[in-house]
């Protein structure tokens, strides 16, 4: 493909991402204004899919600082979502753990997150939503080669 023509493509595709995610965005703040915000929904989910997760994890994942990573984290404790325990094995590891809340918040939020992509994406055909997943796997694929090269996930 030529360089001009892939230039043009990426710069439709990366138009449409950003309305998508921003649209997202919008439509999930109903759901996120019940009392976190959506970085603080997105470490939650981290710990909630790890079932639990250090602040460093936690940071090196999201390529932000451990401050903003501690910063947050501290707002959700306050909240009652996050706690934080010691590790019976090594006591200089602490380790993130979601409480009963933060399990029901992370549910709700994707709850939310679920029906709003349900809203589009069940207005295409079965195929093209297949088509679709197929491709960005493809490219996940693709993207987890290359940082396993550069050492990152």
């Amino acid at each position: 493909m030529k360089q001009e023509v892939l230039t043009r493509y990426c710069d439709r595709l990366d138009e449409m991402l950003q309305h998508f995610l921003r649209r997202i965005h919008l439509e999930l703040a109903d759901v996120l204004d019940k009392g976190v915000t959506g970085n603080q929904f997105v470490v939650m989910k981290m710990i909630c899919d790890r079932g639990r997760a250090t602040v460093s994890e936690v940071a090196g994942d999201l390529c932000v600082s451990l401050s903003a990573v501690t910063a947050l984290v501290d707002r959700l404790c306050r909240a009652g979502m996050v706690v934080r325990r010691r590790s019976e094995e090594d006591r200089r590891v602490v380790w993130l753990e979601l409480t009963d809340e933060g399990r029901n918040m992370v549910n709700v939020c994707q709850e939310g997150r679920r029906r709003v992509i349900q809203r589009y994406l069940g207005r295409l055909d079965e195929a093209d939503l297949l088509h679709m997943i197929k491709n960005y796997e493809k490219i996940l694929s693709f993207m987890r080669e290359e940082g396993e090269e550069h050492g990152t996930k």
